[in-house]
């Protein structure tokens, strides 16, 4: 008779106990201690829509996680806007404004909805403001060093690191490469990031992150380099799959999610640590979009922006990451 070893060329791996759900994907192993045949799956990743909040705009920030978020600032044309809204899983609520309206901010990647963190802008100068969120009203905080605006920040309300952005105008070619560590009162100047960008995706912490994707400003211009900081320096990792700038991120230095922007509008990807893998599209192409996805890539959402068309957004989608099973293999 033929074995499974002689008609596939390998045989099939023995285990005592069943690994992870997340990690059991796709293989197929023996359980010996409950002598039965094992097969991990998952279930696609999706994005279905949410509820649509108060005001279109784009180039907003975004702050939280599924259930708890905030959105803050933006172009609302025909001017920028210092409107903030809360989402508490159902509904949006508007409540106390920006201090200083601007629009292509960037706030902490990390900082939940009631601590939240946000610098930089443009009003319509570029700006080096920075604020503070308490769950009910903006404060102003210590000026960034630099004025800037479409960087990249990771971290929290009291530990962050902003880099990247353009300075001055016209953008195109006054991208920066500098970046800055906050501690919860002073901003300090830290190592450069390796290419210069605007318009990165982020995620991380203030001592583990990445910057993601961009524009150098200089054809051809969108960028699909990936850079992670070790609290020290800036190191080339993998590139993401689709350059692109300009669009919502978050997660971790280990476990980030990447989508919407210019040239990706829809994409949406994964990042486990070591690849980026392509995952569900957007249903609305979004570019200037806001969004994160918490401290995880498990779950998340996407606000604003505009379409393709160049229409301002209030529309609102929800990511669920794909549902992973074991289940056990009848064999007849």
């Amino acid at each position: 008779m033929a074995t499974y070893k002689g008609i596939q060329g390998y045989s099939v791996q023995k285990l005592a106990t069943d690994p992870t759900a997340s990690e059991a994907a796709g293989q197929l192993w023996y359980n010996s201690t409950t002598g039965k045949f094992k097969v991990g799956t998952s279930g696609a990743g999706a994005w279905a829509s949410g509820t649509s909040f108060t005001t279109a705009r784009e180039y907003l920030a975004a702050s939280g996680i599924t259930t708890a978020a905030i959105v803050t600032g933006g172009d609302a044309p025909p001017g920028d806007d210092g409107l903030t809204e809360t989402y508490n899983g159902t509904t949006w609520t508007e409540v106390n404004n920006l201090t200083d309206a601007r629009y292509q901010l960037t706030a902490a990647c990390q900082a939940p909805s009631t601590a939240a963190l946000v610098a930089g802008g443009r009003e319509p100068a570029v700006s080096n403001s920075a604020e503070e969120w308490d769950g009910t009203s903006w404060t102003e905080a210590t000026n960034l060093t630099t004025a800037r605006a479409l960087s990249g920040m990771a971290g929290i309300q009291t530990a962050a690191i902003m880099f990247g952005g353009y300075t001055g105008s016209p953008a195109a070619s006054t991208v920066t490469d500098k970046a800055v560590v906050w501690n919860g009162s002073t901003w300090t100047e830290t190592a450069d990031l390796l290419v210069g960008r605007s318009g990165m995706y982020h995620a991380g912490t203030s001592t583990a992150a990445l910057g993601i994707g961009g524009t150098t400003g200089a054809a051809p211009a969108v960028t699909a380099t990936v850079e992670s900081w070790n609290g020290t320096s800036w190191t080339e990792t993998t590139n993401i799959n689709t350059a692109r700038q300009d669009g919502a991120s978050g997660g971790s230095q280990t476990a980030a999610l990447i989508f919407g922007g210019l040239t990706g509008s829809v994409v949406t990807e994964s990042w486990d640590g070591s690849s980026w893998t392509t995952a569900g599209s957007l249903a609305q192409g979004r570019h200037a979009t806001s969004g994160t996805t918490g401290t995880s890539n498990s779950s998340g959402f996407a606000a604003g922006g505009y379409n393709p068309s160049a229409t301002a957004l209030n529309t609102m989608e929800i990511w669920t990451d794909p549902v992973y099973a074991i289940k056990t293999v009848t064999v007849s």
